[in-house]
């Protein structure tokens, strides 16, 4: 399991993530995070753009600390064991539009700077 960290840079990918910090707990529930056992927000979510209830489609997984101040970002396969590189190969194209879809809403609210 990866460790929480104040930046994140996916695997392929030229940007690397960060929390806003602007970043409001209100935010995080309209987005459709939930709270775990431990306090802290999660979010997962297909990026399959034709069937996003497909248990085997790759996966966004995003976790954020109770104290609002780091986080865990992967793709994920659908066992949610192994981490998958969309970026790389056209392969994931629409997994990569979809990707980039969620995280331009998640910049847009505040939730996530990227660079």
């Amino acid at each position: 399991m990866m460790a929480f960290n104040e930046v994140v840079r996916l695997k392929g990918d030229d940007h690397q993530y960060q929390l806003s910090s602007e970043l409001k707990l209100f935010t995080l529930s309209d987005l459709g995070f939930t709270k775990t056992r431990n306090g802290n927000f999660e979010f997962k979510r297909s990026l399959d753009p034709n069937s996003p209830y497909l248990k085997k489609s790759i996966k966004l997984k995003v976790m954020i600390k109770q104290d609002l101040k780091s986080f865990k970002l992967s793709v994920v396969d659908g066992s949610e064991l192994k981490e998958v590189d969309i970026f790389s190969t056209d392969k994931y194209e629409n997994e990569r539009t979809q990707f980039d879809f969620l995280m331009d809403n998640f910049i847009l609210r505040k939730v996530f700077i990227k660079s």
